[in-house]
């Protein structure tokens, strides 16, 4: 007969064949609903400006991610980091982003050789119907333990093709203007 320690044992076996079972049936049973190996360019509108986005996805539900772009005054805005990516359901993705930034705003003259930041935040990517995408991101820019602004990006994208869509997001982050943000993406 089994005391109170062998049948904590066996719940424990049992609890952590169970946990492996499901970890290995997941990313089999369950693919996500967007592909994230896509380079995209992006054209910033008020103020003008350009930029690039590239994800590159090195396992089933990770991704690498890096970012760029400048207004041509003496600005620049970097990142890059890892991310994560999931499908809900059938039709919608929740994906997260860290990163490590390195930027210069406009008329930044406290920082020549530019500022530092960790951007931490997540989203949504949906489909409204076969061909339109739906998104949402929400993160926060954290200078330092006192300092940190809100970032929030909501838009869409037409998928005109397997490999090419065009979109438009509004941006908000607190570093410049609210601005729209049109796009290209290629998916390879």
């Amino acid at each position: 007969m089994l005391n109170a320690n062998g049948v904590n044992a066996v719940i424990t076996r049992l609890s952590k064949a169970a946990l492996l079972a499901m970890t290995l049936s997941v990313p089999a049973a369950h693919a996500t609903n967007f592909d994230y190996n896509h380079i995209q360019v992006n054209v910033l509108a008020n103020p003008s400006g350009i930029g690039g986005l590239g994800r590159f996805a090195f396992t089933e539900g990770a991704h690498f991610v890096a970012k760029g772009d400048t207004q041509f005054e003496g600005d620049w805005y970097t990142s890059g980091g890892v991310g994560f990516h999931a499908p809900i359901n059938q039709f919608v993705d929740v994906y997260g982003e860290l990163e490590g930034a390195w930027f210069r705003r406009p008329d930044d003259d406290k920082h020549d050789t530019g500022d530092f930041a960790t951007v931490i935040g997540a989203g949504l990517r949906g489909w409204v119907a076969p061909p339109i995408e739906a998104n949402l991101y929400v993160g926060s820019i954290i200078f330092d333990q006192d300092d940190t602004t809100s970032l929030v990006e909501i838009g869409g994208r037409f998928h005109s093709t397997e490999t090419l869509s065009l979109g438009a997001t509004w941006r908000a982050n607190g570093l410049e203007q609210n601005r729209l943000i049109f796009s290209v993406r290629y998916l390879y």
